[in-house]
């Protein structure tokens, strides 16, 4: 009993390590930069949005209620949570880019249930004309459990992105980190960095994500997401959003969520609808820029549950 014990006080020391080795990481990556992709000189408005990875439920919760994020939405968002549940899912999803003029085409695999370590891969490609983006972004995560309240995960990112519009290229490989915490059953907690590798591009910045859920019961739950872009700017840049999702009759989920972009003064709402059943799950989305811009993004999916 007491080896058990002390085998457990070793990983969570372990991991509390890894935590502060990250976080100075991202830190004395984002100060060792002079020059960020948009100096001062350059209006917060016109710095270009990061391309990020979402998932259509994500989408639909604002700013991705990353804490409560499981299968392609613990891919898109918190890699943590890679080993939550007893899932094998298969994805295919379309997502409409409307102030880029771009589609993306992608696919996802996740697995949490052939052994004690989850993993995911995803693969999305721009298509567009001669005023959208080019090119494709992979990811490749893995999860471990430390223990029911705690994992931890890594994913490495290879992005190959060209803007016509301005005749910019991101090409290179970056990593996500995140912790995954589970303090009393409901409430959950979920600490990351994303693109830790720095590129120096604002299209693939680095961002600190900390966030919280709670479910209050089987059908409801909500949550805060905070994001500190360290890269972009001269200073930390927040974005903060969050949403709630409420499941119908056991099987439709209704979404709604809102997010700020604080050194860009944008707001968003979003919302989305789904259908899940044993062997399927189905969801559309839809974000819209209410200030700041007018920009539309639709995202819909659709998963085959194997199990």
């Amino acid at each position: 009993m007491l080896a058990l014990r002390t085998r457990a006080i070793s990983r969570y020391r372990l991991a509390l390590c890894a935590v502060c080795t990250l976080f100075c990481w991202v830190v004395l990556t984002a100060t060792g930069h002079a020059e960020p992709p948009c100096p001062q000189e350059i209006e917060p408005k016109n710095c270009p949005m990061p391309v990020a990875a979402e998932s259509a439920r994500g989408m639909a919760l604002g700013t991705g209620l990353r804490a409560s994020g499981v299968s392609t939405s613990a891919l898109a968002y918190s890699p943590g949570a890679l080993s939550a549940g007893n899932l094998y899912h298969l994805e295919g999803n379309l997502d409409y880019m409307a102030d880029n003029s771009t589609v993306a085409i992608g696919g996802a695999a996740i697995d949490s249930s052939t052994a004690k370590i989850g993993a995911g891969l995803a693969l999305r490609g721009f298509v567009s004309g001669d005023d959208g983006f080019a090119g494709l972004d992979g990811r490749l995560g893995l999860a471990l459990p430390i223990s029911d309240a705690f994992s931890v995960g890594v994913l490495g990112r290879y992005i190959d992105l060209e803007d016509k519009r301005f005749d910019t290229t991101t090409d290179g490989f970056t990593m996500d980190a995140g912790f995954r915490i589970v303090p009393t059953p409901g409430l959950q907690l979920d600490l990351g960095a994303q693109n830790f590798i720095n590129l120096d591009s604002p299209y693939v910045p680095t961002v600190l994500t900390g966030s919280f859920a709670f479910a209050a019961g089987d059908n409801l739950s909500l949550g805060v997401d905070v994001l500190t872009d360290m890269t972009s700017f001269e200073e930390p840049a927040v974005t903060a959003g969050g949403g709630v999702e409420l499941l119908v009759g056991a099987s439709i989920p209704l979404r709604g969520g809102y997010g700020l972009d604080v050194e860009r003064s944008i707001h968003t709402v979003s919302g989305g609808i789904g259908y899940t059943d044993k062997q399927v799950g189905m969801d559309l989305s839809l974000r819209q820029q209410v200030s700041g811009g007018d920009d539309t993004r639709i995202m819909g999916a659709l998963r085959y549950f194997v199990q």
